[in-house]
């Protein structure tokens, strides 16, 4: 049986070389050589081996009916709870590292890429809606939580069946079983330490730089994204709210004029959090009305360019 999906191939090694040498050079302030090097890990070749891949997942099925095998159970049977809880994913995170359990790449969270496509929109392409316009190496490098027996087929939230896995691991096993994929089961080999961060380095120096429209040669078969923070021709505005926080697909507020707020995430709504001046919250990025209607002193809390990322 295999350890993964599909091998990785010299191509997707060096694109996530580049997204960390990338990081490091903004750590170390120098904006122009990560910018290089966002551009260097939106690599074609990575994109093509990802994109084959977990697009149309019935594609990685070895065996279709395997012997013995499980069998989807009945959905009253199912465990309730679909989406893993927050303290179950802190707990698997704390166990594996930021490195997927099947295959070993390195993996990095969604409100890292976030940061980062904020600081680098140009050199960061991110389409929610289309793969194809998404930067390679945050696609091949994010972060998973995978259910290793299938929850179609019983498969419980908890800490023994939930690993780290890539987004090529997880969307492209999608429900299917091991045997069905031919794949071991990697909770038979002990987490490998690591020593990568996740890049999480660049959640504290984010605050730090304010995003720079650059001149780039991006590939001519991609379209630049569209803005998605404030700025000319965004339609979102940005607004950071001390003390929030994001959970479950919403971001919530402390009290704002003696009312806790909620906003859904979604192509209209993104948000991340972060500390901005020693200050922990999170920056949230939807219409201006969306605020406006929640009765939400829209001024008070925008975010503009020269204060914050």
């Amino acid at each position: 049986m295999k350890q993964m999906i599909k091998e990785i191939t010299p191509q997707v090694h060096s694109a996530v070389a580049a997204l960390i040498a990338a990081v490091d050079a903004h750590v170390a302030g120098h904006q122009d050589a990560a910018a290089a090097q966002f551009r260097k890990a939106n690599c074609p070749d990575a994109w093509a081996w990802l994109n084959d891949a977990w697009i149309v997942p019935r594609k990685n099925i070895v065996v279709l009916k395997p012997e013995g095998d499980s069998k989807p159970v009945p959905k009253a049977e199912r465990d309730p709870d679909r989406n893993i809880h927050k303290s179950i994913k802190e707990a698997v995170l704390e166990r594996d590292g930021y490195r997927c359990r099947y295959c070993g790449l390195p993996v990095v969270s969604a409100e890292i890429r976030k940061i980062a496509h904020r600081l680098y929109p140009q050199e960061i392409p991110w389409m929610s809606s289309n793969p194809a316009e998404q930067h390679s190496a945050f696609q091949v490098t994010w972060l998973q939580y995978d259910h290793v027996v299938p929850h179609s087929h019983g498969g419980r939230s908890s800490v023994d069946n939930v690993v780290i896995s890539c987004a090529l691991c997880n969307f492209g096993k999608d429900g299917f079983t091991l045997r069905q994929l031919d794949l071991e089961d990697p909770r038979l080999r002990e987490p490998i330490p690591t020593s990568f961060d996740g890049l999480e380095r660049l959640r504290g120096s984010a605050s730090h730089f304010v995003p720079v429209k650059r001149a780039t040669s991006m590939d001519s078969s991609r379209k630049p994204e569209e803005p998605t923070s404030a700025g000319e021709g965004s339609g979102l505005t940005s607004f950071f709210f001390p003390g929030a926080w994001v959970s479950l697909g919403y971001a919530y507020t402390p009290p704002v004029s003696g009312k806790e707020r909620w906003f859904k995430l979604g192509d209209l709504v993104e948000a991340v959090e972060i500390s901005v001046n020693g200050v922990r919250g999170a920056i949230v990025s939807c219409p201006l009305d969306m605020v406006v209607r929640r009765g939400i002193d829209a001024e008070h809390y925008r975010i503009h360019c020269a204060s914050v990322v």
